[in-house]
């Protein structure tokens, strides 16, 4: 344990260390640069060309403008650990009750999709590799490559051109249809069946490219002394599969979940855009349009968090599958 006790203590002052220059970095680009190097006046962005010069001192005063920038970093600091994210710029409403209202619906639109992307991608990545050189391996890598290299932004539209334009299969746009059907049942189906077409692009567009990678791990560990042992012992294909390499390539796929887990939060802004979806990504796009930035912040803020955070827990995780890592 002392050996495991010495890597997370190492691994935690890395954690804190990213999240201080993640933070400052944030709070340069976002508070500084806009005010003390572009020579936007805060006061620009409530829209009324009749503010006073007290009035719009006032602003500024109120956003601590006139701190010192030490003086500001520690208050922004505090405040975003605090909870206190500010209000929207825009519609004038808590940033936090705005973010509650959209985050339930961009952590079922990507956790779903990260949950299948690992188990369909994880199924066929092995599947190729156990048939590595065969057509159907070649058949899958070529599908794989193709689906990966389209632009998420194309497929989106393309899916929303045949699917809800000329077949109207699913709905073009909206989280729900208005007005809401009032019974549970209904109500959960038709959340669903405007949930299709935003999932299926999720779903399309990584697949491919996580089967590549997962591919890719068995593959490389294949040729490995202990592999060549395990066969000349007389084991079975699939039982060298699951007993010997997964564990062996399981601290990669460890690291790769644990930098997907933040973007089921933080959202996916091209595809909820696309499709009109009311989350959190969508939200990140029209306040990066409209200069919101306590909004812009906020989301940033916990993105970075909840990446911190994963990353850690998975440290941990591969420290205890992998006792090897620890005497790095």
């Amino acid at each position: 344990m002392k050996g495991l006790g010495g890597y997370l203590l190492r691994r935690a002052a890395d954690r804190v260390l990213v999240l201080i220059v993640a933070l400052t970095l944030q709070f340069l680009l976002i508070r500084v640069m806009p005010y003390y190097i572009l020579g936007i006046d805060p006061s620009f962005f409530f829209m009324n060309p009749n503010l006073t010069n007290e009035q719009r001192e006032l602003i500024r005063e109120q956003f601590g403008l006139n701190d010192p920038i030490p003086t500001q970093f520690v208050k922004y600091v505090l405040s975003l650990f605090t909870g206190n994210l500010g209000f929207s710029f825009y519609t004038r409403r808590p940033v936090v009750e705005e973010l509650l209202e959209r985050l339930p619906n961009t952590v079922i639109l990507l956790g779903t999709s990260t949950v299948l992307t690992i188990i369909f991608g994880l199924a066929v990545g092995l599947v190729t590799a156990m048939k590595r050189g065969t057509k159907i391996d070649t058949g899958i890598v070529s599908v794989s490559v193709f689906l990966n290299s389209i632009p998420l932004f194309y497929l989106g539209l393309i899916l929303l051109l045949f699917l809800s334009f000329y077949f109207r299969v699913f709905p073009t746009a909206g989280t729900i249809s208005r007005p809401p059907p009032k019974e549970p049942l209904a109500y959960i189906a038709d959340y669903m069946w405007h949930m299709a077409l935003p999932l299926m692009t999720q779903l399309i567009i990584n697949i491919g490219g996580y089967a590549l990678f997962i591919r890719s791990l068995f593959i490389t560990q294949l040729g490995e002394d202990y592999i060549i042992t395990a066969r000349a012992k007389g084991m079975a294909e699939h039982q060298i599969m699951f007993t010997h390499v997964l564990r062996n390539i399981l601290p990669p796929i460890i690291t790769t979940i644990a930098l997907a887990l933040p973007g089921i939060v933080s959202g996916a802004v091209i595809t909820e855009t696309i499709f009109s979806w009311y989350g959190v990504g969508r939200w990140l796009f029209e306040a990066s349009l409209q200069l919101d930035y306590p909004v812009v912040q906020a989301v940033l803020f916990i993105s970075v968090v909840l990446t911190i955070v994963s990353l850690y827990i998975a440290d941990i995780v591969i420290a205890i599958v992998d006792p090897r890592v620890r005497l790095r």
